[in-house]
Protein backbone atom coordinates (compact mmCIF):
# COMPACT_ATOMS: atom_id res chain seq x y z
CA UNK A 1 0.00 0.00 0.00
CA UNK A 2 3.07 2.30 -0.14
CA UNK A 3 2.89 5.23 -2.05
CA UNK A 4 -0.84 5.80 -2.15
CA UNK A 5 -1.73 9.93 -1.39
CA UNK A 6 -4.79 11.05 -0.16
CA UNK A 7 -6.59 14.40 -0.65
CA UNK A 8 -8.17 14.99 2.65
CA UNK A 9 -10.33 17.91 4.26
CA UNK A 10 -10.46 18.66 7.89
CA UNK A 11 -13.17 20.44 9.34
CA UNK A 12 -12.74 21.24 13.16
CA UNK A 13 -12.27 24.50 15.15
CA UNK A 14 -9.41 23.47 17.66
CA UNK A 15 -6.25 24.58 15.99
CA UNK A 16 -4.64 22.44 18.80
CA UNK A 17 -6.52 19.46 17.38
CA UNK A 18 -5.96 19.98 14.03
CA UNK A 19 -2.07 20.25 14.95
CA UNK A 20 -2.42 17.07 16.38
CA UNK A 21 -4.29 15.53 13.76
CA UNK A 22 -1.83 16.77 10.90
CA UNK A 23 1.57 15.03 13.46
CA UNK A 24 -0.44 11.58 13.57
CA UNK A 25 -0.93 11.84 9.82
CA UNK A 26 2.57 12.40 9.02
CA UNK A 27 3.61 9.10 11.04
CA UNK A 28 1.52 7.20 8.66
CA UNK A 29 3.80 4.58 6.82
CA UNK A 30 1.80 3.62 4.42
CA UNK A 31 -0.20 6.59 2.80
CA UNK A 32 0.77 10.76 2.23
CA UNK A 33 -2.26 13.01 3.18
CA UNK A 34 -2.77 16.84 1.52
CA UNK A 35 -4.59 18.26 4.17
CA UNK A 36 -6.54 21.30 4.13
CA UNK A 37 -8.46 22.48 7.12
CA UNK A 38 -11.63 24.81 7.49
CA UNK A 39 -12.38 25.81 10.83
CA UNK A 40 -16.69 25.67 10.48
CA UNK A 41 -18.99 23.22 8.68
CA UNK A 42 -20.13 25.78 6.49
CA UNK A 43 -16.32 26.71 5.16
CA UNK A 44 -16.13 23.09 4.86
CA UNK A 45 -19.60 22.56 2.86
CA UNK A 46 -18.56 25.30 0.84
CA UNK A 47 -14.63 23.94 0.11
CA UNK A 48 -16.16 20.69 -0.73
CA UNK A 49 -18.45 22.03 -3.27
CA UNK A 50 -15.42 23.93 -5.01
CA UNK A 51 -13.09 21.14 -4.77
CA UNK A 52 -12.38 17.34 -4.51
CA UNK A 53 -11.49 15.56 -2.07
CA UNK A 54 -11.25 11.74 -1.09
CA UNK A 55 -12.17 12.32 2.36
CA UNK A 56 -13.64 14.83 5.15
CA UNK A 57 -12.23 14.30 8.85
CA UNK A 58 -15.16 16.11 10.51
CA UNK A 59 -15.43 17.53 14.18
CA UNK A 60 -18.47 16.54 15.69
CA UNK A 61 -18.63 19.99 17.84
CA UNK A 62 -18.58 22.95 15.35
CA UNK A 63 -19.76 26.54 15.66
CA UNK A 64 -22.29 26.70 13.22
CA UNK A 65 -23.21 23.28 12.96
CA UNK A 66 -22.65 20.21 14.33
CA UNK A 67 -21.72 16.89 12.96
CA UNK A 68 -24.79 15.82 12.28
CA UNK A 69 -25.99 18.45 10.86
CA UNK A 70 -23.27 18.71 8.35
CA UNK A 71 -23.88 15.22 7.05
CA UNK A 72 -27.59 15.93 6.48
CA UNK A 73 -26.50 19.32 4.44
CA UNK A 74 -23.68 17.42 2.59
CA UNK A 75 -26.28 14.86 1.55
CA UNK A 76 -29.02 17.83 0.45
CA UNK A 77 -26.59 19.31 -1.58
CA UNK A 78 -25.41 16.10 -3.09
CA UNK A 79 -22.21 15.65 -2.05
CA UNK A 80 -20.88 12.12 -1.70
CA UNK A 81 -17.27 12.61 -0.59
CA UNK A 82 -16.79 9.93 2.68
CA UNK A 83 -16.82 11.40 5.81
CA UNK A 84 -14.92 10.10 9.12
CA UNK A 85 -16.29 12.01 12.65
CA UNK A 86 -14.43 12.86 15.45
CA UNK A 87 -15.10 13.92 18.60
CA UNK A 88 -13.14 14.87 22.08
CA UNK A 89 -16.49 14.01 23.62
CA UNK A 90 -17.45 10.66 23.49
CA UNK A 91 -21.32 9.88 23.89
CA UNK A 92 -23.04 6.74 23.98
CA UNK A 93 -25.52 7.24 21.44
CA UNK A 94 -23.33 9.42 18.88
CA UNK A 95 -21.66 7.18 16.98
CA UNK A 96 -24.44 5.02 16.00
CA UNK A 97 -26.28 8.16 15.35
CA UNK A 98 -23.12 9.54 13.04
CA UNK A 99 -22.97 6.09 11.44
CA UNK A 100 -26.80 6.44 10.27
CA UNK A 101 -26.54 10.22 9.00
CA UNK A 102 -23.69 8.89 6.47
CA UNK A 103 -20.41 9.05 8.94
CA UNK A 104 -18.46 6.03 7.29
CA UNK A 105 -16.49 5.67 10.10
CA UNK A 106 -16.16 7.51 13.98
CA UNK A 107 -13.61 7.58 16.48
CA UNK A 108 -12.68 9.49 20.05
CA UNK A 109 -9.68 11.97 18.96
CA UNK A 110 -7.94 10.24 22.63
CA UNK A 111 -8.31 6.78 20.98
CA UNK A 112 -6.98 8.25 17.37
CA UNK A 113 -3.32 7.12 16.27
CA UNK A 114 -1.50 7.08 12.85
CA UNK A 115 -1.72 3.33 12.46
CA UNK A 116 -5.68 3.73 12.94
CA UNK A 117 -6.61 6.59 11.31
CA UNK A 118 -4.44 5.50 8.17
CA UNK A 119 -6.07 2.60 7.87
CA UNK A 120 -9.70 4.08 9.15
CA UNK A 121 -8.97 6.63 5.77
CA UNK A 122 -8.06 4.08 3.19
CA UNK A 123 -11.03 1.82 4.55
CA UNK A 124 -13.16 4.91 4.11
CA UNK A 125 -12.57 5.46 0.49
CA UNK A 126 -12.57 2.09 -0.66
CA UNK A 127 -15.65 1.29 0.78
CA UNK A 128 -17.48 4.83 -0.30
CA UNK A 129 -15.57 3.85 -3.83
CA UNK A 130 -17.48 0.35 -3.83
CA UNK A 131 -20.70 1.68 -2.67
CA UNK A 132 -20.75 4.58 -5.90
CA UNK A 133 -19.74 1.62 -8.13
CA UNK A 134 -22.36 -0.96 -6.71
CA UNK A 135 -25.15 2.12 -8.01
CA UNK A 136 -23.76 2.75 -10.92
CA UNK A 137 -23.90 -0.59 -11.57
CA UNK A 138 -27.49 -0.91 -10.16
CA UNK A 139 -28.26 1.60 -12.62
CA UNK A 140 -26.92 0.14 -15.63
CA UNK A 141 -28.83 -3.23 -14.67
CA UNK A 142 -32.03 -1.43 -14.58
CA UNK A 143 -31.22 0.32 -18.04
CA UNK A 144 -30.86 -2.80 -19.61
CA UNK A 145 -34.07 -4.55 -17.78
CA UNK A 146 -35.55 -1.55 -19.67
CA UNK A 147 -33.95 -2.42 -22.82
CA UNK A 148 -35.06 -6.01 -22.76
CA UNK A 149 -38.30 -5.18 -21.50
CA UNK A 150 -39.02 -3.01 -24.69
CA UNK A 151 -37.27 -5.18 -27.04
CA UNK A 152 -39.79 -8.14 -25.57
CA UNK A 153 -42.37 -5.87 -26.24
CA UNK A 154 -41.41 -4.75 -29.59
CA UNK A 155 -40.73 -8.13 -30.51
CA UNK A 156 -44.63 -9.11 -29.61
CA UNK A 157 -46.50 -6.36 -31.83
CA UNK A 158 -44.29 -7.07 -34.57
CA UNK A 159 -45.15 -10.69 -34.14
CA UNK A 160 -48.80 -10.91 -33.09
Amino acid sequence: MAGLSYKLLVIDDSKRDTLLLDRILQQATDATFSITHKESAQAGLEELSAQAYDLVILDYYLPDMDGLAFLEEKQKRGLGTPVIMLTAFGQDRLPVAALQAGALDYFRKDQVNSSLLGKAIQQAIEKARLQESAMANAARMRELEETVARLQQQLQQRQG
